[in-house]
């Protein structure tokens, strides 16, 4: 299973609770417009606490996005992602999911779920 070490260039509050990072992207790293990836931060005690997330960035840009809702009441990852900046790193693993443009059609999303059609919007608008 690959692995890559990733800082993170960026940090925004896109929301009281939701965060948008931007991160290196590895030499030939490849994911599909709807497709996520198992996170971990690499910062000792969390290196193995993954957690999945969707790309908002498009597979052609020179950097990586996700955009993440913490929940600061809970004492797990997303809470720990509040504590990070740039030049921070990440641990990216296995790239997964399906969630792909099959032609027309309504897409029906809430909440967290949105995250894999903005990769998606992004990628037919372009």
């Amino acid at each position: 299973m690959d692995q890559h070490i990733i800082k993170i260039k960026s940090v925004d509050h896109v929301t009281h609770d939701v965060l948008g990072f931007k991160t290196e992207k590895p030499a030939n790293f490849n994911y599909k417009p709807g497709q996520a990836s198992r996170i971990s931060i690499n910062k000792e005690g969390w290196e193995k606490k993954k957690r999945s997330f969707t790309f908002t960035s498009l597979p052609e840009d020179d950097h990586l996005e996700f955009v993440i809702k913490t929940y600061p009441a809970h004492e797990g990852v997303t809470n720990e992602l509040l504590t990070l900046k740039a030049g921070d790193e990440l641990i990216l693993h296995e790239v997964w999911g399906a969630i792909a443009y099959k032609g027309e059609g309504v897409f029906i999303a809430g909440g967290a779920g949105v995250t894999p059609f903005i990769s998606i919007f992004r990628h037919l608008s372009a």
